[in-house]
């Protein structure tokens, strides 16, 4: 469905008959936010996802974004390059390491009855130390489209030591998409939205001849707070359908 065709939709479903000359009162600029608001309350509920990727370089903390097409709204997801973080020992914790970069130990100690020597003391502190420190390296988004030039960046803390491919998972911004673009499953849910807020807008245009539409045989009494009552029950039901569609939300372990 095209831009034109919902508006000619949603009028239709609003009781519009051209044939009989029966008329909405809802301009295309009024029909074209009720989009616009369905559209950002689908990515503030769902969203769309994207995959992009970046190339890492040794040393840089800061990767510009807002070249990336179509516009991010936020990132979500972030995986690093394959081979992993690899801990530079030498500058967390100098004088930790001996020449060789291997954890510092002499001599042998008892643990349950059998001798562990240097060399295992050696492999369990590398070990434990990998899986504590890896943890270390993290990230965040930065958008800011109030300074020129605009920021929108990932930030990579502490900087890397080593280059490579990073992949990225990013929400698209809603603004940047047409409505032919969004997959058949998720535009019925926009479509009914955006129905939604055009009854709350035709409902709030209503509202406004408290005392009914002057005609030729008396007032007409219009419609409007029904309307207004009938877009809010429609949200609260399309709301619930999707939170049931998404399931349960897992819980977060770390």
């Amino acid at each position: 469905m095209k831009p034109q065709e919902f508006k000619t939709w949603v009028k239709r479903k609003l009781g519009q008959d051209d044939t009989c000359g029966i008329r909405v009162e809802l301009t295309d600029n009024q029909i074209e936010q009720c989009l616009e608001d369905a559209k950002a309350w689908f990515n503030s509920y769902v969203g769309l996802y994207r995959e992009s990727s970046f190339s890492m370089v040794e040393s840089q903390s800061e990767y510009d974004l807002s070249a990336v097409t179509p516009k991010i709204d936020d990132v979500v997801k972030l995986w690093f390059p394959s081979q992993g973080y690899q801990i530079d020992f030498n500058v967390l914790y100098p004088g930790f390491l001996d020449i060789n970069g291997i954890p510092y130990g002499t001599g042998a100690w008892w643990s349950k009855g059998s001798p562990q020597t240097t060399i295992v003391q050696t492999l369990q502190a590398l070990e434990s130390t990998a899986k504590v420190l890896s943890s270390e390296l993290g990230w965040e988004f930065v958008q800011d489209f109030t300074v020129v030039p605009a920021i929108c960046m990932v930030r990579i803390m502490p900087a890397p030591i080593v280059s490579g491919k990073c992949v990225y998972q990013y929400r698209v911004d809603p603004t940047t998409i047409k409505l032919e673009q969004y997959p058949q499953r998720y535009l019925w849910l926009i479509r009914e939205w955006a129905l939604a807020e055009c009854k709350y807008t035709l409902g709030r245009i209503r509202g406004k001849y408290t005392g009914g539409l002057p005609a030729a045989g008396g007032d007409r009494q219009l419609d409007g707070d029904s309307l207004i009552q009938e877009s809010i029950a429609d949200k609260e039901r399309i709301t619930t359908m999707v939170l049931d569609f998404q399931g349960p939300v897992m819980p977060l372990i770390g």
